[in-house]
């Protein structure tokens, strides 16, 4: 999901954005598609469970895309005391988002492998089951409830108190029984930044004019075709279109030549009997000489 390119999970369903309470439903926002387009600064992994957090994990998010900030080198802060130093050389060591391909683990924090049975590490987003700890085909987090590394088959979540302010940015491990660890709140907290204003930035940067997209151009154009096909039919188009036309003004043509005429017809009438009735020659005796 987090690999996905171009693609957002329930960015409008707000029970989805609630991080410290389990609801089923996955939550990807759209920043992370364009995490080279803003300024992203921190991140900070955390995990929760029953609606507390067990462990977190800070990261410097200078300067980064969206996989390669998940590292040893960009890590500031974390509940793991022995994460930072744990050496990169030692056989089946990860710490990356893509992990273990193959075996399907994301999120991969791991120190060493060494059989199912002796695997050991922090953190793992399993989609696969490769081995006993892993669900078959079904998503599962699985990370070391204690301050250090643990034996991924013996990893078990510990119960904790709530720490006093959710929005701090770092915590320090507090061990409360043989097993069970929460988190105190740091002494040393960094101002939060404006997301409002990176976002509205980000909306500014996203934002196309619609007369600008393709999409318009090609509304007010035409494409040319100049297959010959295309041209015929262009051309007897036209012809029939003329031709409609042509007959129709020859219509018109001929019904005003008609029209005209019989006006003129007319006319020429008037004229002769005004010439008549003036030389004083009745209009009868002109038909009676006319019928002799």
């Amino acid at each position: 999901m987090f690999m996905d390119d171009g693609i957002t999970y329930n960015i409008n369903d707000n029970d989805a954005q609630i991080v410290n309470i389990s609801n089923g439903k996955h939550f990807k926002s759209d920043i992370i598609n364009h995490w080279k387009d803003i300024d992203i600064e921190q991140v900070k992994v955390v995990i929760y469970r029953d609606s507390l957090e067990q462990a977190f994990l800070h990261f410097n998010g200078s300067g980064t895309d969206k996989k390669n900030w998940f590292s040893q080198n960009g890590l500031l802060n974390s509940s793991y005391i022995d994460l930072k130093t744990a050496s990169p050389g030692v056989s089946g060591y990860h710490f990356s988002i893509e992990g273990h391909s193959k075996s399907r683990r994301r999120f991969f924090v791991n120190k060493s492998f060494g059989g199912c049975g002796m695997d050991a590490g922090w953190l793992l987003v399993s989609e696969g089951s490769v081995c006993s700890y892993e669900s078959f085909n079904t998503l599962t987090i699985i990370y070391s409830p204690t301050n250090t590394y643990m034996k991924m088959i013996d990893i078990k979540a510990s119960t904790c108190q709530p720490l006093a302010h959710q929005a701090d940015i770092c915590s320090t491990p507090v061990q409360l029984a043989s097993s069970s660890y929460c988190y105190q709140l740091c002494n040393k907290s960094l101002p939060e930044n404006n997301l409002q204003d990176k976002v509205q930035n980000l909306e500014k940067l996203l934002k196309v004019d619609r007369k600008a997209t393709s999409k318009y151009r090609r509304s007010i154009t035409s494409a040319p075709d100049n297959r010959f096909s295309s041209k015929t039919m262009g051309l007897v188009g036209a012809m029939c279109i003329a031709l409609v036309v042509g007959f129709i003004v020859t219509l018109d043509c001929v019904n005003i030549y008609q029209k005209c005429s019989k006006t003129n017809k007319v006319t020429t009438v008037k004229e002769d009997c005004t010439n008549e009735v003036k030389r004083g020659i009745p209009l009868k005796e002109k038909g009676k000489n006319k019928d002799v």
